[in-house]
């Protein structure tokens, strides 16, 4: 009991550290600079930012959201990414306990909070991170063959089984679906295999469901786009995380 307290608590520091660096590929990657070099600095008047006020969620807290040095504002955005990759880290944990798989999963959940926030803010899906995603996806399946015996198939009817679809759906209405959606899901297709169409169902029923809401509460017109892939990722997290039980439950009924 004791030792699954501790494991967990090094999971979550872990995953807030490690939310504490998609925080920089949100904000750096869509400009075009490097993730890998350069200390963080405040957005507003440049100033680096020492380690001792850049220790995740906790020092948004102790600053009051506020930089140190200029008293801009620090988006609330940081510490949100920071909490939900940890908290992801930690459903990890508890559905799939240490293992390899478990790395696996907690890279690609960690890809797609960069995905989700940059396509929020941005609208769009870099390419960078998919190609990143087409890699992680290739050693998972090789990771699958070698200690599973699993058949490469799956993952290349995975990588048209939702990709397809979008593809001809984008032809009819090009301007509801981007081409980063498609290759979002068609990099996630390769990861999962065939319950991607899983995913791309939850992400549609995500979507529209919101945009009802949106439209219900009046911040919305009927006209008005919103982006697809933060849902496409929720749903690709629920159908990884969930998706046995989900199906289980479907046969049941």
């Amino acid at each position: 009991m004791i030792g699954n307290i501790i494991i967990s608590f090094i999971v979550l520091l872990y995953g807030l550290v490690i939310g504490s660096f998609l925080n920089v590929c949100i904000y750096r990657i869509p400009i075009g600079k490097s993730v890998v070099s350069g200390r963080s600095y405040c957005p507003h008047c440049d100033t680096l930012i020492p380690w001792y006020l850049n220790i995740p969620v906790f020092s948004y807290f102790f600053l009051r959201g506020r930089c140190k040095n200029c008293r801009g504002p620090i988006s609330p955005v940081y510490p949100a990414v920071e909490l939900l990759n940890g908290v992801l880290y930690l459903i990890v944990w508890f559905t799939n306990g240490l293992s390899l798989e478990s790395v696996f999963l907690a890279m690609l959940l960690s890809v797609l909070i960069v995905v989700s926030f940059i396509d929020w803010q941005k609208r769009v899906i870099p390419n960078k991170l998919v190609v990143f995603l087409l890699g992680l996806s290739v050693l998972h399946g090789v990771y699958q063959s070698v200690y599973f015996g699993a058949v490469w198939y799956t993952w290349v009817i995975g990588f048209f089984a939702a990709s397809v679809p979008l593809f001809l759906l984008s032809l009819f209405f090009p301007d509801g679906l981007g081409g980063g959606d498609i290759k979002l899901m068609a990099a996630a297709g390769l990861f999962m295999g065939p319950p991607v169409l899983l995913a791309l169902f939850l992400g549609s029923l995500y979507a529209g469901l919101t945009a009802l809401l949106l439209i219900t509460v009046k911040k919305r017109s009927p006209k008005s786009e919103i982006p697809f892939g933060p849902f496409l990722s929720l749903g690709i997290f629920t159908a990884m995380i969930f998706g046995e039980q989900i199906f289980l439950s479907a046969v049941s009924v």
